[in-house]
């Protein structure tokens, strides 16, 4: 751990905003399937405080928001006003703030009209993409339901290779029950999906590219990639297909996610941390849940605000080491 004092007390390279899971809807509060409280009213005022202080820093360079903006229990007539009123907040922030979509979002908005709300950048009604905001760095933007029984069209590929994959994995009838399910099989379930194949090309190709432009990649994903980061019911239907094509790259240094409500932090085998964030959704009234993340050279510092805990993720050195000695 010998480098970390080489950045200590340096400014970082640039910093950016995060949130996850503000799940809005003007309904009173409530609990999750195991009881956890849920503050659909308030929430909205953590994503206003977040907006205020990350505009109060004058520093950051843009805003990830982790997915899930509007809330299930959001009745669908108001579905299209209530995303509307967060996205308004969400351009409160001075600078660019990038979206990736949670179930909750697809259970409220079909894609076509929640895709262009969210600016995200479609190709046929796919929402993964990425950007680079410094020339060292590159953040990739996964779409985890691409393969998914919400979102599309019923008669739609995707749904259908959805619908069949949940029928052979998960044999109850509520197919967002993991009742019998056992050990990771719990993640087979209705509100999770799947990265499709030909995503996960285009991720291999953008991390070959990465890799040549000597680039760090950060993944984003509103659905966790890692179980020692998260609980079983929240992971990626095919996580393991995805790390597979990141493992076989050294330039991934963190993945972040939402979903999981209560949050994670691990360190996968190949030195690649997974940071699960806590969701705004559980502040109680009075309490935050939302931070910002300094860049370095050879870590992301996470300066989490209240409920959202500060997080250091050092790099693995070894690996870039390894690396080069090999070019």
């Amino acid at each position: 751990m010998g480098s970390v004092f080489s950045s200590q007390g340096k400014q970082p390279l640039f910093s950016f905003g995060v949130i996850s899971d503000v799940q809005h809807a003007d309904v009173p509060d409530g609990r999750s399937f195991v009881g956890v409280p849920r503050y659909y009213r308030h929430s909205i005022l953590v994503l206003q405080r977040a907006v205020q202080k990350w505009n109060n820093h004058k520093k950051h360079k843009f805003v990830l928001n982790f997915g899930d903006i509007v809330d299930g229990f959001c009745p669908r007539h108001q579905s299209l006003n209530t995303v509307r009123k967060v996205v308004a907040e969400f351009e409160k922030f001075d600078g660019p703030v990038y979206h990736m979509i949670g179930n909750h979002c697809l259970y409220n908005l079909p894609r076509n009209k929640l895709l262009p709300m969210l600016k995200i950048p479609s190709d046929d009604g796919r929402a993964y993409y990425d950007f680079s905001p410094t020339p060292e760095f590159r953040f990739v933007v996964l779409d985890g339901y691409d393969i998914s029984a919400i979102g599309w069209p019923e008669d739609h590929p995707n749904t259908l290779e959805a619908v069949k994959f949940l029928q052979e994995k998960n044999p109850n009838t509520e197919k967002n029950s993991p009742e019998g399910l056992v050990g990771l099989q719990r993640r087979f379930l209705k509100f999770n999906g799947a990265v499709g194949k030909e995503q996960l090309k285009w991720l291999d190709g953008i991390l070959q590219e990465a890799t040549e432009m000597r680039q760090n990649v950060v993944i984003c994903c509103h659905l966790p990639l890692d179980p020692g980061a998260t609980s079983k019911e929240a992971l990626l239907w095919n996580y393991d297909e995805v790390m597979n094509v990141i493992h076989s790259y050294n330039c991934v240094k963190a993945c972040l996610a939402g979903h999981d409500h209560k949050g994670g932090h691990s360190i996968d085998s190949h030195g690649v941390h997974h940071r699960v964030l806590e969701a705004a959704l559980e502040c109680p009234p009075g309490t935050d849940g939302f931070g910002y993340v300094n860049v370095y050279n050879d870590r992301l510092s996470l300066i989490g605000t209240d409920r959202m805990e500060s997080t250091e993720l050092h790099f693995n050195l070894q690996a870039d080491l390894r690396q080069n000695l090999a070019k």
